[in-house]
Parts: structure tokens; sequence; C-alpha cells
């Protein structure tokens, strides 16, 4: 019985994690980011972001995103990106626990920059 207890919660575990680093879809990303009240948050290092970014993106790093993260309950929507994804998962469950209800994991920003680029073309 205890095993079984023990094997539920680490599959529920493991399903809730999975959940929480799930990205956000192409279309959505494409619509919000063109939307006025949206900022893309990348939480890469200053090193990484310095390397490349997305031009319209501010940059915080995951390590004091808690420092900053009440200067941006102005915006209506957040797009946290990263290098892969798993930073900017973190940092969407530390938006939620802020309150932030429009929070939306763009994953790598190579990823959420090609969707961007794209849309300029159309």
């Amino acid at each position: 019985m205890k095993l079984s207890y023990f094997l539920f919660t680490i599959i529920l575990s493991l399903v809730s994690l999975s959940i929480d680093a799930q990205i956000a879809d192409t279309d959505t990303l494409r619509s919000l980011a063109a939307r006025k009240g949206t900022v893309i948050v990348d939480v890469r290092t200053v090193e990484e972001y310095d390397e490349g970014h997305i031009g319209s993106s501010i940059n915080i790093p995951l390590q004091i995103l808690g420092d900053s993260i009440e200067s941006l309950k102005h915006y209506e929507k957040v797009i946290v990106i990263c290098r892969s994804g798993r930073r900017s998962a973190k940092a969407k469950a530390e938006f939620e626990e802020a309150g932030f209800t429009n929070v939306y994991n763009g994953g790598g920003w190579e990823h959420l920059k090609a969707i961007l680029e794209a849309r300029e073309e159309e």
C-alpha cells in the first residue's frame, strides 16, 4: 500500500512538472507578441543575453527575477523566454506565485525570434 502511494505521488509530481513546462503554441505566441501591453522577459544571464536576444525583450536573469517582478505588474501579459525553456518554466511559476495570471512560456529565445521574424515576413 505504501509503495503504491509513493509511486502515485511520484507520477503525479512528474505530470505536474511537465504541464508547467509546456511551451505556448506558435499562434498564441505570435498573437501575444503583437499586442500592446505584452512584455517579453528573457531570464537568461546577462552574458547569454548579450550574445543575442530579441530586440523588444527585457533581460531579468532568473536568479534576480523575484526582486524585479513587482515592477512588471503594469503589463497585461508576460511571455518568458530563456535558452531552452527550462528556466522560462521556472520563471512562469514564479510570476504566477506573485499573482500574475497571463503568463506564457515562450521557450527558447531563438524559437520565439523565428516566430516573430516569420510574422514580419507575412
